[in-house]
């Protein structure tokens, strides 16, 4: 199961994790695993090259099926709206996954 926690202050999302894999099938059959996969690293190139919002990426294993990316100025509640559109898009894009898919795949708690 893919574990997906979003941080947010102010109501702005500041850091998201993105642990394990969906075991919806087997390696480079996983359609959720990849739709997951797909959504975030998206968001991050492309919040890298439409915005000027800096990230930070605390951490990256494919093997293991982690993503952690922060965006320090966020917290401090200084944002883009590109950006802010970008992360909302993506939010929603997970919240999909996991309502045709189910919480036995995908989970996503809000800190």
């Amino acid at each position: 199961m893919t574990k997906v926690t979003l941080y947010y202050k102010d109501d702005l999302l500041w850091r998201f994790k993105v642990d394990g894999h969906a075991g919806f099938a087997v390696h480079g059959e996983d359609i959720v695993c990849a739709a997951i996969s797909m959504l975030t690293i998206n968001t991050i190139n492309a919040i890298s090259l439409y915005t000027k919002e800096p990230y930070t990426e605390l951490s990256m294993d494919s093997k293991r099926g982690l993503l952690d990316i922060a965006f320090p100025n966020r917290k401090l509640g200084r944002y883009e709206e590109e950006s802010e559109l970008l992360l909302k898009s993506m939010v929603l894009g997970l919240k999909t996954i996991q309502e045709t898919y189910g919480e036995k795949y995908i989970q996503i708690r809000t800190k």
